[in-house]
């Protein structure tokens, strides 16, 4: 038997959990070479790359290649700790609750200056819209959508809310990331029909979520549709991009940047049009999000400030 094509659905320690849709999914092991490859990453594989494993003389599948990455998602949080988190993604599902817990703005656009780097459209998706009457959900929607970000909300308990959800990822290779408690692992339920991934309630106490997902892993739904899952994180590291990355990835300051005069300059001094818009016209909330990120490039290990959204929504509109 030759070469087979599969995509890396979950990793477990030296084993590869490997699908395809002719041989559906199987267990694999890296080729003795590629697993003593130097790599600058956590792992030399991660969930969503193609490879090609071929079976051993005693039945066993073997990784022999990686297939060059269309696209990768990172996360650093420390110097020199660079995580992959997955690869070969057609668009980034940013899951935020509305409530119980509430995902702040800082995350959300903490997510969308990793996906931006990486050229992955992001879908912003607000979860546990039963929770809030329906002008904090126009609220929400409108305040990224009128940036030009892909939008919408759903309640975790009504499938007819999920429909429109399914239409934005079928056929679509799509990761989704959020803090923890936001209900990805729900919503997997949801799309797959039956339980794929334990659930746990959000404490009564702390009202912060609780783990469920320890490791990323890939769910194969009907028409190429896959589904990759990541463990809910409390902050987006952001160590691996640049500060002329982060101010780029917000639409408003990346559309004054156009007006500079200065060609290959980007040394965002005084005279600069994304810092003067900064300065003058940025909406209070995103501006908080730029310089909360920067701050964390000078002092990766600060203790993060959490704006509570209903005030800046308040304060804007």
């Amino acid at each position: 038997m030759g070469k087979e094509q599969f995509t890396i659905a979950r990793i477990f320690g030296a084993y590869y959990e490997i699908y395809s849709e002719e041989t559906t999914y199987a267990l694999a092991v890296l080729k003795g070479k590629l697993r003593l490859k130097n790599s600058n990453e956590r792992h030399p594989f991660v969930v969503g790359d193609m490879i090609l494993a071929e079976k051993s003389s005693g039945e066993e599948w073997v990784i022999s290649e990686r297939i060059e990455r269309k696209n990768y998602l990172t996360r650093k949080s420390d110097k020199g700790d660079s995580h992959v988190l997955c690869a070969n993604l057609d668009q980034v599902a940013i899951l935020a609750s509305c409530k119980d817990p509430e995902t702040k703005p800082g995350f959300i656009d903490r997510l969308l200056a990793a996906s931006y780097d990486t050229d992955i459209p992001p879908l912003i998706i607000f979860t546990k819209k039963d929770l809030v009457d329906e002008e904090e959900i126009k609220d929400r929607e409108t305040y990224y959508s009128e940036l030009g970000y892909d939008v919408m909300s759903v309640s975790l308990l009504s499938e007819e809310s999920i429909q429109p959800l399914w239409e934005k990822i079928k056929g679509k290779r799509t990761f989704l990331c959020g803090n923890s408690g936001v209900g990805k692992s729900t919503l997997m339920n949801h799309l797959h029909k039956k339980t794929v991934q334990r659930t746990n309630l959000v404490s009564g106490t702390t009202k912060k979520g609780k783990h469920t997902t320890t490791n990323s892993f890939a769910l194969f739904l009907e028409g190429n549709t896959v589904l990759i899952d990541s463990p809910g994180v409390k902050e987006w590291g952001i160590l691996h991009l640049t500060p002329t990355q982060l101010w780029e990835s917000f639409p408003e300051l990346r559309k004054q940047k156009e007006t500079c005069q200065e060609i290959y300059c980007c040394e965002l001094g005084s005279e600069c049009p994304m810092r003067k818009y900064m300065n003058e016209s940025m909406d209070e909330t995103r501006k908080k999000s730029l310089e909360s990120m920067i701050e964390s490039l000078e002092n990766p290990h600060r203790v993060t400030r959490r704006d509570h959204w209903t005030k800046a929504v308040t304060k804007r509109y």
